[in-house]
């Protein structure tokens, strides 16, 4: 993250016909950058002149412009800015194709994207190949983002009912908000509650397309998929006031704003709330493989879209005697087009040529009661006058009882799909403490115990689950799983033979049935098994990696070499198909491919995800090659040493131990758990801390604390290096221990931000406020660049009273913010008003009010744009306001501010509507304050609120002039607080 703009190279890869020039930017998440129209010269996209990289991703750097591939757990996906694996081709047909992917490490699931320029078509496509390579089922996210210029005038062509947020709520009709009376399908009409973002997803009609039309300058573009390859149409923009137009100025120079239109597998992007609604979690199961095909196009002259096809898209529109239909073609073709009236009868009948890109018109006279029904272009349906609203529920039942066993087992299904293992399992162990023997929970919770790498919990769990029902397939599968775990090989073929019973399991089970044999040395059970695998499921490439694997280990080359062509078919990018060749032939030239297919930021994972796979089909010999191949980290150097000592190669296990702890142990983080029994034989031969640290990690990773502890227990006073001291920290329950691992981790590192940030926390936390401004000051005047320890520095400023100087340092410095985040602007208002406060409590009232003043501000360089003043709550000033007003004896002007506290727009159960409430009182509406007041006690859980908000109010309201130091400051320090209970 900088400020500072340099000129820098980025790799890449063009393809470009008649019609499109498209660039695609590998070292960049394989994002499409840029698609330009040569026809109209214009940008079809946000084709962004730079690069600034700001904290929005789940991981953090992102950048604005073009089309984003996301999959496994949420957008953006941590590989949307770095490197990916890709390929560049000429096709037999013509086109020209770019293939990316990578593996997304935190589900281990590997995606792939084919981005084709056909040579006379007026569109290109993103194929889509989406592969769970684990034998578990994983979260279900895909969206693509696509990046386009905002303008007052940019029409969302959506077809659609209403709109439903994140969560699943109902957020208002569709494309006229009714509530509003306002076309928001319309950008600019958008400009209502400034103070957030708008994310639609548009819901209601059976429709397969969608785009945008910028109506200046007659031009759009559309994109177009089989429904229920994309059933998810979304459209985020940021909010139309200054709060969102400063991110112009973090992520361009020169293009001004944009806005993402994105389409989905599913309807919603899923949090965590929308399990409340019929919108809930699904998961990807296990080897299931999901490939799919998105059409994008550029239209003009062609704004009221009614419909689109692969012929093009068609606008019908009647005037008074008349239809006129309009076709704007994608690709060149003759036919006959044929059009149907409301009696079925054809009143048009015209072989008709349709060109690349060139508008068709056709006016067709009709009587008074007649009207068009069908066009057809030979035996494609182009339109059709139908009504295709839907009758989806978009509201759950609200008497749905979740205390029950599968109220509470939904939640922790669901929880479970966001990967939050450890707020899954209470859930989950309370559906079965309401009911023990409901199977749904038994399966998630050996699922649970899997994960947890405790595979005798599972496996006992299961076949609890088994006890109650023989035939269940989920249970069966996860008896199996964890059979496979525990090598009890009989177990789990038996598992997984009554779960292949069902269709939903068939090819995961056979799938895991071949892998056993594989295991096995039955090469021709495996070979047998691996085909079932594909039987309802041909894509699923694991099985079709078994496949190849049992014809080569049977030597059957040729038929091996046929399915290594069907699986780079399906999967361009997979390593292990030119991995095989290289073993096969041997030369570097076929190493050479191999090694230049990996392109990827992190290489060494890709390495180790093939190597492990070898190793658990009990082929050690590949295993160990391959990881031959890979740079000498920590992690693998252990791998290949374990190997080592399989093949009784001592002085390589012996070099490959030393390089190990040699190697650089900053960011790695096992999170495999084949991984498991490599750090335990390592520590077994080795007395050092490392394979202890390694073997912690991988533990906290499967919420296995306790465990993580006591490895690290006992080697914690040998180590010298900071991460571990930090990842200790996170351990220790004793807070006295704690701070000391904090102090240790900042003293080992001292110039690296992120353990004096740990330690001040801490401190911060634990309302040790002088001990946090002593941790963090030094490394502030030394760094003052560090914008995230500049706040941290004002928060411990703020907590030790020192707001001069908390002030100042606002003043000087500049903030990148995160997506969302308004601390910078939190922290000077709460500055300002403490200040503010401070010089009432000296009757200083021109610099009380100066400082009020300034608190309505909001300084750019705090990195948070201004909502509209009617979005924006005001109540504290005003409040503060009409004291200094009280004060200095003008009680006309007094009032005047407390009726703007009375009367803001902003009643909610924040400790502001206390002032609020206060404010009636002092007007002379006693009832309705008091009315107020019981709605306010009466929304709240936590008694510590109540009793607060009581003495509150009792206290005060019959006072002629309240002015409570101590309460104010509380008020004023519940800004920064995410929630009031915090005061307490």
């Amino acid at each position: 993250y900088t400020t500072l703009p340099e000129r820098k190279s980025w790799k890449v890869v063009e393809l470009e016909n008649d019609f499109l020039k498209i660039k695609i930017f590998p070292e960049i998440g394989g994002k499409i950058w840029s698609v330009m129209d040569k026809r109209s010269g214009k940008e079809m996209f946000y084709g962004n002149k730079v690069v600034k990289f700001r904290d929005i991703s789940l991981r953090g750097p992102w950048t604005s412009g073009g089309i984003e591939f996301n999959y496994g757990v949420i957008g953006h996906s941590p590989s949307c800015s770095f490197p990916v694996d890709y390929l560049v081709r000429n096709n037999k047909d013509g086109s020209a194709s770019c293939v990316i992917g990578t593996l997304d490490l935190l589900t281990r699931t590997y995606w792939s994207v084919e981005i084709n320029l056909p040579k006379d078509k007026g569109w290109f496509t993103t194929k889509s190949f989406w592969h769970n390579r684990t034998g578990s089922p994983q979260p279900y996210y895909n969206w693509v983002n696509t990046a386009i210029a905002a303008k007052d005038d940019l029409m969302f062509i959506y077809p659609g009912t209403h709109n439903i947020g994140h969560d699943g709520m109902l957020i208002s009709s569709w494309p006229v908000d009714s509530i509003r009376n306002k076309n928001i399908s319309i950008w600019g009409e958008n400009n209502f509650e400034s103070d957030r973002s708008k994310s639609y997803h548009i819901i209601g009609s059976h429709d397969s397309y969608f785009g945008a039309y910028w109506e200046s300058d007659d031009f759009g573009w559309l994109h177009y998929a089989d429904r229920e390859e994309r059933l998810g149409k979304k459209m985020f923009s940021w909010a139309l006031s200054d709060l969102g137009k400063i991110w112009e100025e973090l992520l361009t120079d020169q293009n001004g704003q944009y806005v993402e239109l994105q389409s989905g597998r599913l309807f919603n992007q899923n949090m965590l709330s929308s399990s409340s609604t019929p919108f809930k979690q699904i998961l990807f199961q296990p080897y299931q493989t999901d490939v799919w095909t998105e059409y994008w196009f550029p239209i003009e002259k062609i704004k009221n879209v009614k419909n689109v096809s692969l012929v093009g898209a068609i606008d019908v529109e009647k005037n008074r005697n008349s239809y006129n239909i309009s076709i704007y073609p994608l690709q060149t073709c003759k036919d006959t087009l044929t059009v149907y009236n409301n009696d079925g009868q054809v009143i048009k009948k015209e072989h008709v040529r349709l060109g690349v890109r060139q508008l068709f018109s056709l006016d067709i006279p009709v009587s008074d009661n007649e009207e068009l029904t069908r066009i057809f272009y030979g035996n494609r349906l182009l339109w059709q006058n139908e009504d295709n609203r839907l009758s989806r529920p978009v509201k759950t039942v609200g008497e749905f009882d979740w205390e029950t066993s599968y109220g509470q087992y939904l939640r922790g299904r669901d929880l479970m799909g966001f990967r939050l293992y450890d707020r899954a399992e209470p859930y989950i162990k309370k559906s079965l403490k309401l009911n023990p023997n409901y199977i749904p929970s038994l399966v998630e919770l050996a699922r649970l115990y899997s994960h947890q790498m405790k595979y005798d919990s599972a496996f006992s769990v299961a076949q609890k689950a088994l006890s109650i029902d023989t035939y269940d397939a989920a249970a069966n599968y996860e008896y199996g799983c964890a059979a496979f775990r525990l090598k009890k090989y009989f177990d789990a073929l038996d598992g997984f033979e009554v779960a292949s019973l069902s269709e939903s399991y068939r090819s995961a089970a056979y799938t895991k049935i071949s892998e056993i044999y594989l295991i096995r040395k039955d090469f021709v059970k495996s070979l047998e098994y691996a085909h079932k695998s594909l039987v309802n499921n041909p894509n699923n490439i694991q099985g079709l990696q078994l496949v190849y694997l049992g014809y080569s280990l049977t030597g059957e080359s040729k038929k091996a070499e046929e399915t290594g062509k069907r699986i780079l078919e399906l999967d361009p990018l997979n390593h292990l198909i030119r991995f095989e060749n290289y073993l096969k032939r041997g030369d570097t030239y076929a190493l050479a491919e191999f090694k230049d297919g990996i392109r990827n930021e992190m290489p060494e994972q890709t390495y180790l995800e093939l190597g492990t796979w070898y190793y658990q089909l009990n082929l050690p010999e590949r295993s160990l090659k391959i990881l031959q191949q890979s740079s000498e980290t920590p992690v693998v150097c252990y791998w290949k040493a374990f190997l080592n000592d399989i093949f009784h190669a001592e002085a390589e296990k012996k070099i490959n131990l030393q390089r190990a702890l040699e190697g650089e142990l900053s960011f790695q983080f096992p999170f495999r758990e084949e991984s498991k029994i490599v750090f335990e034989w390592a520590i077994e031969e080795q007395s050092h801390w490392t394979p202890r640290y390694l073997l912690a990690l991988l533990y906290k990773s499967r919420s296995r604390d306790n465990e993580a502890y006591n490895l690290l227990s006992s080697v914690h006073e040998k180590v010298n290096f900071a991460p571990f001291y930090s990842f200790f920290a996170q351990l220790e329950t004793d807070l006295a221990a704690k701070e000391n691992y904090l102090k240790k981790a900042a003293s080992l590192a001292p110039a690296e931000w992120q353990y004096i940030s740990d330690l001040t926390r801490y401190y911060l936390a634990n309302n040790e406020n002088i001990k946090a401004l002593e941790t963090i000051t030094p490394f502030c005047i030394n760094s003052p660049e560090q914008y995230q320890m500049g706040l941290l520095y004002t928060r411990a400023l703020i907590k030790n009273k020192k707001y001069e100087t908390a002030e100042k340092n606002l003043n000087d410095i500049i903030v990148l913010p995160a997506e969302g985040y308004r601390d910078g602007h939190k922290l000077y208002r709460q500055t300002k008003l403490m200040l503010a406060l401070e010089a009432l409590l000296k009757s200083n009232m021109k610099y009380a009010k100066q400082k009020i003043n300034e608190a309505r501000l909001y300084p750019r360089n705090l990195g948070v744009g201004k909502p509209n003043d009617e979005d924006i709550d005001f109540r504290l000033e005003d409040w503060l306001d009409a004291l200094i007003a009280q004060k200095i004896k003008k009680p006309e002007e007094k009032d005047e501010y407390l009726k703007k506290v009375a009367f803001s727009n902003k009643s909610d159960n924040s400790v502001h509507y206390l002032l609020q409430v206060l404010a009636f009182y002092r007007l002379g509406e006693k009832q309705h304050a008091n009315d107020m007041m019981r709605k306010w006690l009466s929304a709240q859980n936590d008694p510590r609120v109540k009793d607060w908000g009581n003495t509150f109010y009792s206290t005060h309201k019959d006072k002629e002039y309240a002015f409570d130091y101590k309460m104010i400051a509380e008020i004023i320090e519940s800004i920064t607080s995410s929630e009031f209970i915090r005061l307490f």
